[in-house]
């Protein structure tokens, strides 16, 4: 942990964390032919396209999760589902580069959402299936960033 971000609060940090995959992210995939990047690890793994296909649909349902965590009471997160992706969704990008560009814009645009809330804000909760308490913001951001260090460890195994 550098001395800075030893200094920023646990909010900060969560943000340090998405903002970190904007950089990291990318930068795995610099120079990276189509063929690597479309080439499974092993039968019924994820390619590193495919997995930032992954990445891009995770980061719509964070838009809309986030968004309706602020605006209703409580309301009930679904999220679609992506464990068809490689099959789905994963295709309708000609290129990983495209695909990372719209994780990016997405990703941008939730971090700027972010920046803006309050205390109270990140405290709002969200009705989910696998607990019975719901999540607040702030908890469904910090699994965002976990979620984010888990795939691209994924996005690195499968480049070796």
């Amino acid at each position: 942990m550098s001395p800075i971000s030893g200094r920023l609060g646990e909010w900060d940090r969560q943000l340090a964390v998405l903002r970190e995959s904007l950089v990291v992210l990318p930068q795995l995939l610099v120079g990276v032919g189509p063929d690597r990047l479309r080439r499974a690890p092993a039968p019924g793994e994820w390619s590193a396209h495919v997995i930032v296909c992954h990445l891009v649909l995770n980061e719509m349902n964070s838009a809309v999760s986030l968004r309706l965590i602020l605006t209703q009471d409580q309301p009930s997160l679904t999220e679609i589902e992506d464990d068809r992706c490689a099959a789905r969704f994963a295709a309708l990008y000609p290129d990983t580069q495209a695909a990372l560009d719209v994780w990016r814009t997405l990703r941008e645009d939730n971090l700027r959402l972010c920046v803006s809330l309050s205390p109270d804000d990140r405290g709002r909760i969200g009705r989910v299936p696998w607990s019975d308490k719901g999540v607040s913001l702030q908890s469904y951001v910090a699994s965002r960033g976990l979620h984010d260090q888990n795939h691209i460890a994924q996005v690195r195994a499968a480049l070796t």
